[in-house]
Formats: structure tokens, C-alpha cells, sequence
């Protein structure tokens, strides 16, 4: 049986870490619409523990209720050996047209999550590409594609906990996704690549009368695909889309413009770009970190792995030795017996790790890759 929780939609939030096992303290802030405060304050409470589940490293899978196109209500389910147990609100305020709330919430994980739950795997956000520019010409929206990267990756450090994200200044299309293009990418440090273009911005019918502005219905549709470069694999691929009224009057505001992104059309695309990225969340979150051997002293070995991502000082780790192989199926193979060493040193992005004895890291070089902590392998 599965904890299922009916949540307002939308809303913006900042959430720390956990104050002790299992609780955590959120601020969430939502807009008013048409006086409706207690809508407001529900719906930034109700995305808070959304984000909180994700960060407690809990499955979550979501739906969305649509009236008239525009979402009611967001039905929230948790895996059924996960649990929100409590809610403390401890402050609430109202101004410039907001509800800002602080709460603290107990939040139960599913007693056998995965090891990789709590480990910020690298990810690389490329350009949303434009793909429709045609489209674009109706209020002058060419620089789409990079105002709605600059949303996904504040979306994606939001929702996707399980992630440490960097942003290229260039687009990748799948196709481009070679053997060759995976390697390097990996070897700069990467583990994990997202792709996404928008390939419709076309408008619909006219839902003005003569007399008033014109107004169209206008459709949005973003391409996603997310490549795991270790593997060589497409992890996950989907089409998003939305629609809603677009206003002919090209004064509204460009698509870098805070004015743009508070009407419908970019409210819409904004909710699409935020269930992108808990998406993405829910297809990495129990993937291994990957690391690479940097340096082999006796009974230590450094790694390219640290706080950043994750490891703590004093965490036990079990190692494996993976070896590329030119296989007819492309994916990388297990080598040699996994090894459980302890993290003695760390720093943001390096970590040494130690064995009990010498002879467990005899087999290990210099450039070796190591995952640590995964559910896969």
C-alpha cells in the first residue's frame, strides 16, 4: 500500500539539510492568485515535502490533476515503506504578494534504500536547444532556449538532491552521443549527460473576440534524453508537453524577463521544467558514484570523489574495480573482488581512503575507476 498525499501546485523552496536523523527544515514561498492565501500557503508547504522526500533519498512518483488545462492539484505518492510522520509550521508570513513558510518535517525512508540515495553523482546540463525557431518569432522568444537552461538547472539543484550539476554553454543533439563524445565527457569528470530541445512553441486557435487583444492558445513541447556516459546508455528519454493562452502584445516581456515567466505561458513551462527535473531525480538517485584512483600509497588510495558528492569522513565504502571491455553490448564489466575501505582524509573534491591491509589494494593503478556505494553493478 502506497502513502499517497493530495498537494496545491507550485511554488519555490529552499531546503537544508536534515537537523537530525530523519527531520528536516524547509522555507517555501508561493504566490498569491485572486486572494486565495490559504492556497498559497498550502501550495508551498505541499511542494517543501516533495522536496524533502527527494532530498531523504524516498521514490516518489506524482500526478497531476488538470481542469481546463490548468493543474488543481498534485497527488503524491511514497513508496509504501516510506513515511512522513510529522510537520512542525514554525513561522509564517504574507508580503509583496507571497506566503513564505518554515516548517520542520520527520520523513521515514523506505527501510531498504539504496545506497546511492544520498550521493551527488555528476551531472552536465547542456543548452536547451531551440529547435523551433520558427515558432519563436511569435513574441520574439530566440532566447528561450537559454532562460529555460538557466530555470532547469535552478530546478534541478532544487529537485534533485542525488545530483551535483554543471551547465555547458553549448547543445548536444542523442545523435551526437558517440563512444568518443561519452569517454571525454566522462573522463572531465562527468557521470551523467542531459540533452533537451524545444521542438514546439507553435500557436492554436484564437480564443479572443474581435474586440478584444488578440489572444492565441500556444503550445510548448521539450525533447529529453539523459545518457549515462560510463555505460554508453540512453537512461531515459521523454517528450513534455504543455499549452496556454498566449497575449499578442509583445510588451509582456522577453523570456529572461521575471515578467514573462509569471504569465500563464510561462508558469506552464516553468511546471514542465520542474517535473523535468524530478524526473531525472528519480532515474539517478540510486545510481553508484563513480570515482577514478588518483594516487596509490601502501594501504591508501585517493580518489576524485568527495564532500561535494557526498562521502563523509569515516564513511566505509565498498570499492570495485571496473575495467573497460570491448564487448558486442557496450557496457563496461566487473573486475576483481569489491574491497571495503575506510575514508580517512577528505576534501571537497578528493577523499583517501584506506584498507586494512596492503595486499587488498595490490591489484589497483593508478586511473582505475571505482564505484562506490552502488545499486547497479
Amino acid at each position: 500500500m502506497k502513502l499517497s498525499i493530495v498537494i496545491s501546485a507550485c511554488c519555490t523552496v529552499l531546503l537544508s539539510a536534515p537537523l537530525y536523523a530523519n527531520w528536516y527544515e524547509m522555507t517555501g514561498q508561493a504566490p498569491i492568485e485572486q486572494g486565495n492565501i490559504n492556497q498559497a500557503k498550502q501550495a508551498a508547504i505541499s511542494d517543501a515535502l516533495e522536496r524533502a522526500a527527494l532530498f531523504a533519498g524516498v521514490r516518489v512518483t506524482s500526478q497531476q490533476q488538470l481542469v481546463a488545462g490548468i493543474m488543481q492539484q498534485h497527488q503524491l505518492s511514497l513508496d509504501s515503506s516510506s513515511e512522513i510522520r510529522e510537520i512542525r509550521l514554525l513561522s509564517e508570513n504574507y508580503g509583496n504578494d507571497r506566503v513564505t513558510v518554515t516548517l520542520q518535517a520527520e520523513i521515514l525512508p523506505q527501510r531498504q534504500s539504496c545506497q546511492g540515495a544520498m550521493q551527488k553523482k555528476p551531472l552536465l546540463l547542456t543548452q536547451v536547444e531551440l529547435a523551433a525557431r520558427r515558432d519563436a518569432i511569435h513574441g520574439q522568444l530566440f532566447e528561450l532556449g537559454q532562460s529555460a537552461t538557466s530555470q532547469l538547472a535552478r530546478h534541478l539543484q532544487d529537485y534533485s538532491p542525488a545530483l551535483s550539476v554543471s551547465s555547458a554553454d553549448y547543445s548536444l543533439k542523442p545523435g551526437q552521443m558517440t563512444d568518443n563524445v561519452n569517454r571525454q565527457l566522462f573522463a572531465d569528470g562527468q557521470q551523467f549527460v542531459l540533452l533537451t530541445s524545444i521542438s514546439d512553441l507553435s500557436l492554436g486557435k484564437r480564443t479572443s473576440r474581435f474586440w478584444q487583444d488578440d489572444r492565441w492558445q500556444r503550445y510548448f513541447a521539450l525533447d529529453v534524453a539523459l545518457f549515462d556516459l560510463f555505460n554508453n546508455q540512453l537512461v531515459y528519454q521523454q517528450q513534455y508537453r504543455t499549452q496556454a493562452e498566449w497575449h499578442s502584445d509583445t510588451s509582456a516581456g522577453s523570456s529572461h524577463s521575471q515578467q514573462f515567466w509569471q504569465q500563464a505561458y510561462g508558469r506552464k513551462i516553468d511546471t514542465v521544467l520542474k517535473a523535468v527535473a524530478k524526473d531525472v531525480q528519480q532515474h539517478t538517485h540510486c545510481q553508484g558514484l563513480l570515482a577514478q584512483v588518483s594516487h596509490i600509497n601502501q594501504h591508501q588510495l585517493a580518489m576524485n570523489k568527495g564532500s561535494r558528492q557526498g562521502l563523509k569522513l569515516g564513511d566505509t565504502v565498498t570499492v570495485m574495480q571496473i575495467q573497460r571491455f570491448a564487448g558486442k553490448d557496450g557496457l563496461q564489466k566487473l573486475h576483481k573482488s569489491p574491497v571495503q575501505l575506510k575514508i580517512t582524509e577528505i576534501s571537497t573534491d578528493n577523499a583517501w581512503a584506506s584498507a586494512s591491509t596492503p595486499a587488498l589494494l595490490s591489484h589497483l593503478q593508478i586511473g582505475d575507476l571505482i564505484s562506490i556505494g552502488s545499486a547497479r553493478f
